[in-house]
């Protein structure tokens, strides 16, 4: 048996300055909160809000098919419709910018990316047909297409929540809302399946102690469950 790396070895225990070779990384992950407190009287400009897109957007996804898409409200007065849409989470008002991060149930990209895997000399020609053919009858599933949604918009929704903390912006991440009312008032294609609503803003100061989280010992399984 192999032995334990520093990785594996007690995350808790890591210094993130001396055994990291990304520490800011490891810092930010660390340091990251849903954060409540806004500072309602600023917004994040264009500027801002596409960076934590783009950001977003490196996330992994399954065949680099990237299913997501990001819907931006900052008008006041939809704000509020949003917010009712919410069950009243007053933070979306003050944070002056709320985002949902759309997943696809169906492979609209799958034509495209595989031609780019074939043009990046990644797969020949004929075996990026077979697998693109393998992916689409995986989506003729409903519910597995449901899940490629989901699972894929959600890491580039914590890639948007990980770029708003580095750049010491307020972000917290809801599923607490209307998925249907809140996808006609988007006018969300067919596709689409609203995955998470994140309020984003400049922070309006400290936070709450983090709540306790439970132990490694606790949630880490060998092997088996």
């Amino acid at each position: 048996m192999k032995s334990p790396s520093n990785a594996a070895a007690g995350a808790a225990e890591i210094d993130a300055e001396t055994d990291a070779t990304f520490p800011n990384a490891i810092e930010a992950l660390r340091t990251r909160r849903s954060g409540h407190n806004f500072d309602p009287e600023t917004d994040i400009d264009d500027a801002t809000l596409e960076a934590l897109v783009e950001d977003a957007t490196l996330a992994p996804s399954s065949y680099n098919l990237q299913p997501w898409e990001f819907v931006a409200v900052q008008d006041e007065d939809r704000l509020d419709e949003l917010v009712d849409l919410a069950y009243g989470q007053e933070h979306i008002r003050a944070a002056g910018t709320a985002v949902l991060v759309v997943g696809h149930d169906e492979p609209k990209t799958a034509d495209r990316v595989f031609d780019e895997w074939v043009e990046a000399g990644r797969m020949d020609a004929e075996t990026a047909e077979a697998t693109k053919e393998q992916t689409l009858a995986m989506y003729d599933d409903e519910r597995m297409g449901r899940d490629y949604a989901v699972r894929n918009a959600s890491l580039a929704a914590q890639n948007f929540l990980l770029s708003a903390h580095a750049r010491g912006l307020a972000a917290t991440p809801m599923i607490g809302f209307d998925s249907e009312g809140v996808a006609e008032f988007l006018e969300l294609p067919e596709e689409g399946v609203p995955v998470v609503l994140i309020a984003v803003g400049p922070s309006g100061g400290d936070e709450p102690e983090r709540l306790p989280r439970r132990d490694v010992e606790e949630v880490l399984h060998r092997e088996t469950f």
